[in-house]
């Protein structure tokens, strides 16, 4: 027995010296980002996102550039993203604590409002560029479904780490936790990227254009919260892993550029140029390339240095990131996740079915947002039923015209109302002609599904007298200063030409 116990601590010994030395080779070996590598490959995986990246960044760099980047912003005005923590965890100190996702909840919140504890060792030379972002974080309250949620979810899973080469730590099928719809949630994966703490990878970030199954952050999960919720004892223990992340999520590229060099360029124009990433933390003035009197800027988030070292993001990248959440990602300002509220919304469940023939049925989708309602009220203008308490009615319409429609819902003492004014156009079953014979003007109808391009009127001599391009699906012809007599009027339509006689009185 006391052979065994020997042994035993010899063998902890032996762990915990290794340990050590692991973490020892963490906090020296610096920090690395997989985002480059990551979109490389979402790029392989999907040949048109490279194109969709430039399209993109052509409107942000032009809309800068009307603007007058680190000007007097357009608006002052905060926006609010919500966020999701995806916990996995195949061991127990993988199981990142609510207290330590509240605290990155925090850290994201005081560095992107500059609101840090650490702003004043920003050097004075570059305080001037440094940036509220005018970008908030809240925890998502809502879940997808409409329940009421913490904003956390935990999952056990057998993998013992993940990668971003297979990213499966954003798929329940491979052992991780499947997205919450992009347009409502950040979503942020927490887990083991790399077996245990010393591991080079901290974090990745999907780029704005990417695709919508695998969008959002991934985070190591001793690289979140700050201390005391984050208690892990290296250099990347401030939540600052999130901020650098996140900022990628966002647009930005590392302040280096793409390569070792002084001729690339991350693209901000308030932004040093600097030859290779920073780590560590560095004092004083370092200059890396010779176009800046400063040196680098490697307080800034974009940067490699250590967590203690990074306190600032820029006017240019405020600038860039609010473009971004203006354009590619503007979906997601309109989320109620953070809410605990709801909005009516709805629409026909067949896009089609807002053009139809009288007569046919259309069926009304409930689309609300934020919380699940409890009940429905629909009114149809011209639809029968008139009112329907169903989530998603069925209506027929049976006379021709354009009617709207109106869904309010109910969740307890909170309701919402959404009015959709001609919403349903209602046609004539064929094509008409009316009045014939006609003293004035001459209407004609053509029903859904058909396309009529052009009429012609012409006279007995075979004169064209009228000759109209349609643009709309009821047409008035004027024929108040022709003479008395037959016409022949020939319709050009999707379904080919067809021809009426026409007579006109006085």
């Amino acid at each position: 027995m006391r052979t065994f116990i020997l042994t035993a601590l010899m063998c902890l010994g032996f762990a915990l010296h290794t340990f050590a030395q692991n973490l020892s080779s963490a906090v020296s070996s610096g920090r690395t980002c997989a985002t480059d590598a990551y979109t490389a490959l979402l790029q392989a995986e999907d040949p048109e996102l490279k194109e969709r990246q430039q399209v993109l960044k052509q409107k942000i760099q032009q809309s800068l550039t009307q603007q007058g980047v680190g000007q007097k912003r357009s608006t002052d005005v905060v926006v609010t993203v919500p966020v999701v923590f995806h916990v996995l965890y195949n061991a127990e100190e993988e199981n990142v604590s609510e207290a330590a996702l509240l605290s990155q909840l925090a850290v994201l919140n005081e560095d992107f409002r500059r609101m840090n504890a650490d702003t004043a060792s920003t050097p004075e030379h570059f305080r001037p560029y440094a940036a509220d972002t005018r970008i908030e974080f809240c925890l998502a309250s809502i879940d997808p479904n409409g329940n009421l949620t913490n904003g956390i979810t935990r999952t056990r899973t057998t993998n013992s780490s993940f990668s971003y080469v297979s990213d499966n730590v954003k798929y329940a099928a491979k052992g991780g936790t499947d997205i919450w719809d992009r347009d409502q949630y950040l979503n942020i994966w927490i887990c083991n990227l790399g077996g245990d703490i010393q591991s080079n990878i901290l974090g990745y970030a999907t780029p704005p254009g990417s695709r919508a199954v695998n969008d959002g952050v991934v985070l190591h999960y001793a690289s979140v919260g700050a201390p005391p919720a984050n208690d892990f004892k290296w250099n990347y223990n401030q939540g600052r892993t999130a901020t650098h992340e996140v900022g990628h999520w966002l647009g930005l590229g590392h302040i280096w550029g793409s390569g070792s060099s002084c001729t690339d360029s991350d693209g901000i124009d308030d932004t040093p140029n600097q030859r290779e990433e920073n780590g560590g933390c560095h004092t004083g003035i370092k200059n890396s390339c010779d176009d800046s009197p400063f040196g680098d800027m490697y307080q800034n988030y974009m940067d490699y240095s250590d967590d203690a070292c990074m306190n600032l993001f820029t006017k240019g990248q405020a600038d860039f990131m609010q473009a971004i959440l203006a354009t590619s990602r503007s979906s997601i300002l309109n989320s109620l996740a953070c809410t605990r509220t709801l909005r009516s919304d709805f629409e026909t469940t067949s896009p089609n079915d807002t053009l139809v023939i009288a007569g046919n049925t259309v069926l009304f989708s409930d689309a609300s947002a934020g919380l699940r309602p409890e009940a429905w009220y629909w009114e149809f203008e011209g639809g029968v039923p008139a009112v329907s308490t169903q989530q998603n009615p069925s209506v027929t319409y049976p006379r021709p015209g354009r009617y709207g429609a109106k869904l309010t819902i109910t969740n307890g003492d909170l309701s919402s109302t959404e009015v959709k004014e001609k919403l349903v156009h209602v046609t004539v079953s064929d094509l008409v002609v009316y009045p014939n014979p006609t003293t004035d003007f001459l209407t004609i109808e053509q029903p859904a599904r058909i396309l009529v391009r052009q009429v012609e009127l012409v006279n007995k001599l075979g004169q064209v007298i009228i000759n109209e391009q349609i643009s709309s699906r009821v047409l008035r012809l004027d024929v108040r200063d022709l003479p008395q007599g037959l016409y022949i009027l020939r319709i050009k339509s999707s379904n080919g030409t067809e021809v009426k006689r026409i007579s006109v009185l006085r």
